[in-house]
């Protein structure tokens, strides 16, 4: 990590500085300890006084950044990515750029020859359709769906392609993303200059020291450098099982931070950005239990009188349900991790939601948490009927 860097060129300057400039004497005169000479005691982190020798130079150092939350010795986090390949959707899609209502053709040679449609999907600003073939002809693309009809649609060829953390052992310290790209600042506000650094988005970072200012969280990220949480966000590290789950396995959603963990036997296991539901379609607090997961479903509805915003999502994949119609997912359309912005549901990226997937077993515990207090605990939209599923059997 640049971190890492940041944290080992100190410490060489440190030793550096302080082996030409301050001899072991001239160190205990400045400390003001006795004057008979103690030897230097090895680099490293002394809480207490070590008595037989001089905690100075190196040591200090390492002690000045143990004071600023810093461990010793610097690590990593103990993670890796998920792998690439589960970037991959279970099935091509596609999307139907116009919002009109869309002809459905029994089969290829009606959609071109422009016979009458078997019907239509109703008109909509949102509309992807899974694709299991397709056809051009004269500049037109048809596509065929799972149910083996036939629609003018366009294939589409990416998505966010972001992944989260795998970890091998819960880490010492919060750490976090950058969501949008920002310079890091001298101090915890505005107040303070920028640095000369700038991090793209999906920065990953580990945090140290955490204050207010600005009406802001700011995250120390390294010695001198903060980035404020209008940017950034943070996986708050914290291995107790929250009220309301029983058992040793759970999600947990944090929706001010706008990011997921999943927890086995205390320890962290997975932790990545989201998006949930923006108001008034709020992501329910609360306690819930995995009850059903599909490869693929199909979401579609509509909240406007007149219809006009209905959605269609087909083999929206690895869908994981825990509050009747709300589902962990993940998502091949725009998204904007770390910010609300679904009408319930938890996206997550395609390789996080299969990370998920493959990981997560039935009766799973979901805890959906905001400490901000800006989610209200009950609402109208919450619940409502149940959703009806394609197939009561849940697909392997």
């Amino acid at each position: 990590m640049d971190f890492m860097k940041k944290y080992s060129v100190l410490l060489i300057i440190a030793l550096g500085l302080f082996a030409l400039f301050v001899l072991p004497g001239q160190a205990v005169q400045a400390a003001g300890l006795p004057t008979e000479e103690l030897p230097l005691c090895p680099p490293g982190l002394y809480l207490e006084d070590p008595q037989d020798c001089l905690p100075l130079g190196p040591s200090q150092s390492i002690k000045a950044l143990h004071d600023q939350g810093i461990p010793w010795p610097a690590e990593p986090l103990p993670a890796v990515r998920p792998d690439a390949a589960l970037s991959k959707l279970p099935v091509h899609v596609a999307i139907i750029t116009h919002g009109g209502p869309v002809p459905v053709y029994r089969n290829i040679n009606e959609a071109i020859g422009g016979a009458p449609p078997v019907r239509s999907l109703a008109a909509g600003p949102m509309k992807y359709v899974s694709m299991v073939n397709q056809v051009s002809s004269d500049g037109r693309n048809f596509v065929q769906m799972e149910s083996g009809e036939w629609v003018e649609a366009q294939p589409l060829y990416s998505w966010s392609q972001f992944r989260g953390l795998v970890f091998s052992r819960t880490p010492k310290t919060d750490f976090g993303w950058t969501v949008n790209p920002t310079p890091s600042y001298t101090g915890p506000g505005y107040k303070y200059p920028p640095t000369d650094k700038i991090y793209d988005k999906f920065y990953n970072f580990e945090v140290f020291q955490v204050e207010q200012a600005d009406d802001y969280d700011w995250f120390m990220i390294a010695p001198g450098e903060w980035l404020p949480s209008l940017k950034a966000r943070r996986v708050i590290v914290d291995p107790t099982r929250p009220e309301g789950v029983e058992g040793e396995r759970w999600i947990n959603i944090d929706l001010d931070e706008q990011v997921l963990t999943a927890w086995e036997d205390g320890q962290l296991v997975f932790a990545t950005l989201m998006a949930s539901g923006i108001e008034p379609f709020y992501t329910r607090p609360g306690s819930f239990q995995i009850y059903k997961e599909f490869k693929t479903v199909t979401m579609q509805d509509a909240y406007e009188a007149d219809r006009s915003d209905f959605y269609m999502l087909q083999a929206v994949p690895w869908a994981l349900f825990y509050d009747r119609a709300t589902a962990i997912h993940g998502v091949y359309w725009p998204v904007m991790l770390g910010f609300p912005q679904s009408h319930g549901c938890v996206n997550l990226s395609v390789a996080d939601a299969r990370w998920l997937f493959d990981w997560h077993e039935r009766g799973d515990w979901v805890h959906v948490w905001d400490r901000s207090g800006k989610t209200p605990l009950e609402h109208p939209l919450y619940g409502g009927e149940n959703i009806i599923f394609p197939d009561e059997t849940p697909e392997p």
